[in-house]
Parts: C-alpha cells; structure tokens; sequence
C-alpha cells in the first residue's frame, strides 16, 4: 500500500467488484481510454476479477482509493523487458474526483514505484489527443511526447491523434 497526498494506491479487494462494473459500462470512460465501449455482464467483472488475483509477474495493478472510496485503478504493464521499460494506465472512474488533483497523485505513487522499488528506466502511456485533462495530467507529471500518429484512432465518429508519451528515470529523478 502506497499513501500519497490524496489517494492511497492498495490492492483491489472483491468488495471493489461493482464499482470496477461501474465504471466499466461508462461509455465516455472507454473513449477516454482509447476504448470501444462495450455492454458485458457483471460476471466477466467478477472474471477478469479472479484473473487478476492470479500471480503475474509482468503487471502490478493498484486500486486508487479517497476519502475511504474506489474510484479507480492503475497499473504498470510489460513488467519484465530485458530494456526496463513498463507501460502505465490510469483510470479515475468516479466523475467527483475528475480534476481535483488525484489522478496527478496516483501517477506520482506509480512512477514512484516503478522508478524506485522496481528499477524502470522508462515509462511509457498513450492516449489519445481529445483526452485533454489526461494530457495535462500527464505533462504536469513529467511525461515527454515521443510521438503523435494522425488521425489513428476511429473515436465517437471522427479520427483523432493517437499521443504516445514516456518518462526516463533521469527525469523522474530531476523532479
């Protein structure tokens, strides 16, 4: 468990299981995750639940709790590459808590992670140029654009920019 300013980053509990159906049948949450949005039952929720408790030695995944409450997850993916270089996610999924600060925390306690306990030397994320709080987000963090591929992305009726961004240890530990 890692406690930050606003969030506390824990592992996810079954009692997590109908906020995380929730949010997952939040048609502008997919889009803000570069996603299709798709109506499933709650038990592939329950599934994909009991997948994740099975150990897995290339992703680490946190429930992101406030004031008491899940109102999200993230993770860092692709742990194990021979160049130390992980993929991060994040996803604030309770609209109270769009904006107010807690996303930037979460990526703090994660980049710390994967920078000081598990030796990363690069992190890297994509999303997608309409995620405008998410972009803000990530560059109030310290993340780079690495690239922007045009118009890669079919999302509510248009193609948009695809934005990779990365952050080098040396960075993080500039800030």
């Amino acid at each position: 468990m890692f406690t930050g300013e606003k969030v506390i980053l824990r592992a996810t509990t079954e009692a997590d299981i109908p906020r995380i159906y929730e949010f997952s049948q939040d048609v502008e949450l997919a889009g803000l995750d570069c996603a299709v949005p798709r109506a499933f039952p709650s038990e592939r929720t329950r599934a994909d639940f009991q997948n994740e408790l099975k150990d897995n030695p290339r992703t680490a995944f946190f429930a992101i709790e406030a004031n008491g409450k899940y109102i999200g997850n993230c993770g860092l993916m692709g742990l194990g590459d021979p160049h130390g270089s992980a993929e991060l996610g994040i996803v604030i999924g309770d609209r109270d808590y769009w904006g107010r600060g807690y996303g930037r925390d979460a990526m703090r306690l994660l980049l710390h992670y994967g920078f000081h306990y598990l030796g990363l030397r690069r992190i890297v994320l994509t999303t997608h140029a309409k995620n405008l709080r998410a972009l803000r987000c990530y560059l109030a963090c310290g993340f780079v654009e690495d690239g922007r591929p045009r118009k890669a992305l079919w999302l509510e009726g248009e193609y948009v920019d695809v934005v990779n961004m990365s952050m080098l240890r040396e960075e993080w530990e500039g800030k």
